[in-house]
């Protein structure tokens, strides 16, 4: 894709020296608007929105200082240099004062100096731009979750319904991999909540994850949660952040932005991406617990390992795990609420009989539910969510 060269305003009143920078910056790939007294600068900028300024300090009429004064003012975010003689660093410190970028002294002996500090300027105006748009989609986000809270607040009805439209399709397949879920709440709204989605065309991401309590507070965690990943997707999908990729530091700054919400609120979580070509996983749990259950078609054994959960310390840190999957395999990941379902008297025991399900049955979320005997149980004391990873032909 071609890109519009980067559009330089050069205010210089010297018409020589303003021929000699033009020349170079041209040379360089640069498009180069000239002016020959501060107030046709002005003018220009008005008209043309440079992308960078630069701009002699010594010119009759309107000097350097009085343009930057007017540019800082009506565009604070356009970088502007300033250019002066060796005799007026007065002038540059005062420029650098009241908002110029950086100075270069004339006269220039090596354009290299000049170039990289517009090169210097021009990074730290895409770093603003950017932190810029990224502090308004975060306030578009946060504007929309408070929305969300109100209307959760106002309708607990309308408030199961929204939450459950942010659930993906049940039975999605990617490829040769398909997805199915299942939600159980022990009240109106749920501290449950799962995702699965392709990241780009070479992986597949997917989570399931319990936030502690129960009600409103824990249900609008679940809505920040999904609103997280979906930035990070779409940092990914403009290509300035692969840290989707990573579970682990997607864990990580999971755990600093809830941990900086000072909700009361953590969440168990594991994350997992899976690589289409290689049919390898990589990922990362954040005290997800029981252990998803990966059956080959033979056997059943837990993934995972003891980690900490998401927000509760500042200090937790995360793992990445990589395990090469089956040809054909389902893993199934069940949340901590099933535990308080199962009749058996201890954890060992507890683990123990799912895993011998998993290897038991035709692993299907309907077979699933009727074996844990979900479909039959009453008020359930917390949360049951089922997530079926499978790979078919």
């Amino acid at each position: 894709m071609n890109t519009a060269p980067t559009r330089i305003l050069t205010i210089e009143d010297e018409p020589m020296v303003r021929e000699i920078l033009t020349a170079y910056m041209e040379d360089s790939g640069f498009e180069v608007i000239q002016a020959g007294d501060g107030w046709t600068g002005i003018d220009l900028i008005r008209r043309e929105q440079p992308d960078l300024v630069l701009c002699d300090l010594r010119m009759p009429g309107m000097d350097g200082l009085q343009v930057l004064a007017v540019v800082t003012r009506e565009f604070p975010d356009l970088p502007i240099l300033v250019v002066s003689g060796m005799g007026g660093m007065s002038d540059a410190i005062q420029a650098l004062k009241l908002g110029a970028w950086d100075y270069v002294t004339k006269p220039i002996e090596d354009m290299a100096v000049l170039e990289h500090a517009i090169a210097h300027a021009l990074e730290r105006a895409r770093l603003l731009r950017e932190n810029r748009e990224h502090r308004e989609h975060l306030e578009v986000v946060n504007e929309q979750l408070r929305q969300t809270v109100r209307r959760l607040q106002e309708d607990e009805a309308a408030a199961r319904r929204i939450q459950f439209q942010l659930l993906p399709e049940n039975n999605k397949q990617f490829r040769q991999y398909r997805f199915s879920r299942h939600l159980l709440t022990s009240q109106y709204l749920s501290g449950d909540f799962v995702d699965y989605f392709a990241i780009d065309g070479d992986h597949l991401g997917f989570y399931i994850a319990d936030v502690s309590g129960h009600g409103v507070s824990s249900a609008f965690v679940t809505i920040m949660l999904k609103s997280y990943i979906g930035r990070y997707r779409e940092l990914h999908r403009q290509n300035r952040d692969r840290g989707i990729l990573n579970p682990a530091e997607t864990l990580g700054r999971l755990n600093r932005e809830i941990f900086s919400c000072h909700m009361d609120k953590y969440l168990t979580i594991f994350y997992g991406v899976i690589h289409w070509s290689s049919n390898q996983l990589r990922y990362s749990s954040g005290g997800q617990f029981p252990f998803p259950i990966l059956f080959d078609g033979e056997q059943a054994h837990f993934v995972g390992k003891k980690s900490l959960p998401i927000g509760l310390f500042d200090f937790a840190s995360y793992q990445n795990e990589t395990l090469s999957l089956p040809s054909r395999f389902t893993l199934a990941l069940i949340s901590d609420g099933i535990l308080e379902t199962l009749p058996q008297t201890t954890l060992r025991d507890k683990q123990t009989f799912l895993l011998e399900l998993a290897g038991g049955i035709d692993l299907t979320i309907e077979n699933l539910i009727q074996e844990l005997g979900l479909d039959e149980t009453g008020p359930l004391p917390d949360d049951v969510t089922l997530l079926l990873v499978q790979r078919v032909d």
